[in-house]
């Protein structure tokens, strides 16, 4: 899961000031709030969008629009029909397996055409526009436009042919004029053909799809999900494709793709109420889309119920209504896969002080996940001037300072102008990142050691760098007094009076070893995998073996928290 932390955490402190002026019914969150799931948006919009009934039981849909912000449904017209696609107003081309493009392939078997002749005459309902379409002896369907019933005859790939036709339409129908090629309209087809059932083109609205029957689900793409569909034509091109779902059947989509849904429910729970809590601190990340999240790691990975299993949904069910809260308002319930041994101080990665956000051994963990990575002083300098860095040439690469868990805090990379470059927090995990180069730091944990680099370890002579209460101070020419008498200061071996009572110091290696001779080839060695804040899905694993309930899973991992329904 990719984290969006800035938003967090920036806006943390005016979320916490503005709950506290609302009174208890405005905090009240719902049992089962509606969640909108951006599935494909953006660059990967759709010009056509298939739907498919998973079961013949409750087959067909309703037609209509969501009204938002109450999520009411407005049902404009119902259909029997098991596989239907939704296509934006354009002239589409159907090749023949049932594919529709806005660019004409080789061989294609129909075209969705663009332009209509449409009725003034008004309908009262949808089964009288449909009663009329069919008394007519020619290709028509029912539409909803601009808050009214009409009839909409034909389909034509341009305005002159819709002409061409105008008079033995009228013949036929009555007063009709030239309509299509909206930015706003929804075309709804059967699928594979040109057959239009129906177009909504009314107000802004956009097009809403709800299965027919009791808690049905749908075929998309390979992926069924619970709940409805909404879409979008964002600046009138083409469809972004919304699920509209309650939370727990978000969460059934889910929990299964974030963690293996073989695991021990108790771990399962864990997980389903740190995805719950995240969702709601959230909600508000795709906005501008016309959705809450998407369904990739920029969010949460998203799936529907492919993978869902009885243990998992069994799991959501178990904590419906139940949130992570702090002070009596939702947490924002990071997680990761492995910690490698330790959380994280949010503050430590992210800048910003959370409470509940603090670093824990890991003790139950049952992966470490080890990796490792191997960078040149030319890999580097290569990586950082992709990166928009002014890099020449680099001379070394160290870790500089490590979080009193034993994280990585800084990372240095010297260049041979000895001016050095330090990255810190999670920019020391990301900032030599390359799929060029083949190069991925999993984790905040690692070590960082060659013949051209400074020890990683804290272990050089004597000429380092602590952090005393996340203050970082110099002790150079320091030496330490141990079990064997005078020693060059290292990690471990040194502790400090704190607000909190003894600490060991963590110490890293500040000095360059520039002058060094040696080949420049570093090896990075790591454990774990994310960010470390939060939640350590194979922590809560080992946990959940040992025989610690959920609850006890999620107040070890974000300290001084409650789990029950929200305020």
């Amino acid at each position: 899961m990719k984290l969006q932390k800035r938003f967090f955490l920036l806006c943390f402190s005016l979320l916490l000031f503005s709950f506290c002026l609302l009174g208890p019914e405005s905090r009240a969150l719902e049992t089962n709030p509606v969640v909108r799931v951006g599935l494909y948006y953006g660059s990967n919009a759709l010009p056509a969008a298939n739907l498919q009934n998973v079961s013949g039981m409750g087959s067909g849909y309703r037609l209509g629009y969501f009204d938002w912000p109450s999520g009411r449904f407005t049902s404009l017209m119902e259909i029997d029909t098991v596989e239907i696609t939704i296509v934006k107003d354009k002239l589409l081309y159907i090749s023949a397996d049932k594919t529709y493009t806005d660019v004409a392939p080789a061989n294609y078997s129909s075209t969705v055409g663009p332009y209509h002749l449409q009725t003034s005459r008004r309908f009262s309902s949808w089964q009288e526009a449909l009663a009329f379409c069919q008394s007519l002896s020619m290709e028509a369907f029912p539409a909803y436009v601009d808050g009214a019933y009409v009839a909409r005859i034909g389909q034509y790939g341009s305005s002159a042919q819709a002409q061409s036709a105008q008079a033995a339409v009228a013949a036929a129908a009555g007063e009709v004029s030239i309509c299509g090629y909206s930015q706003s309209c929804y075309t709804v087809t059967a699928t594979g053909s040109h057959d239009i059932l129906f177009e909504l083109d009314s107000g802004g609205h956009c097009l809403g799809v709800q299965p027919r029957g009791e808690h049905t689900q749908t075929w998309f793409k390979g992926y069924k999900y619970y709940g409805g569909f909404e879409y979008n034509r964002v600046n009138g091109n083409d469809v972004t494709v919304i699920n509209v779902v309650e939370m727990d059947d978000y969460l059934k989509g889910v929990v299964p793709y974030e963690m293996s849904a073989s695991w021990p429910t108790e771990a399962l729970k864990a997980q389903a109420l740190c995805a719950k809590s995240y969702c709601v601190q959230n909600k508000n990340k795709h906005k501008t889309q016309g959705f809450d999240l998407c369904n990739s790691t920029d969010c949460q990975v998203y799936r529907g119920t492919n993978s869902a299993t009885a243990n998992s949904d069994d799991a959501v069910e178990a904590v419906s209504g139940q949130y992570v809260t702090y002070n009596g308002q939702i947490a924002q319930t990071f997680y990761h896969a492995s910690s490698g041994g330790a959380t994280e101080d949010v503050e430590n990665i992210w800048d910003d002080y959370v409470p509940y956000l603090r670093g824990v051994e890991d003790t139950y963990l049952t992966n470490k996940i080890s990796w490792s990575a191997q960078l040149t002083n030319e890999s580097v300098a290569a990586i950082l001037r992709g990166k928009g860095y002014s890099v020449s040439s680099v001379t070394d690469l160290y870790v500089s300072g490590l979080t009193r868990s034993g994280n990585v805090r800084e990372l240095t990379v010297v260049q041979s102008s000895g001016s050095p470059l330090v990255f810190s927090g999670e920019k020391a995990r990301t900032i030599l990142n390359s799929s060029a180069y083949g190069v991925s730091f999993l984790s905040q944990r690692y070590t960082v050691s060659g013949n051209g680099g400074s020890p990683s370890d804290g272990s050089s002579a004597g000429v380092g760098a602590a952090y005393v209460n996340d203050q970082k101070i110099s002790l150079s020419g320091l030496q330490a007094v141990g079990k064997s008498g005078l020693s060059p200061v290292a990690s471990g071996n040194l502790f400090a009076v704190t607000g909190k009572g003894v600490a060991a110091l963590n110490v890293s290696s500040s000095a360059s070893s520039a002058n060094t001779a040696g080949s420049g080839v570093y090896a990075v060695s790591g454990s774990g995998s994310g960010h470390h804040v939060g939640l350590s899905q194979w922590g809560a694993n080992g946990m959940a073996k040992a025989g610690f309930d959920y609850q006890q899973i999620v107040k070890f991992y974000f300290t001084g928290v409650q789990v029950g329904p929200a305020a």
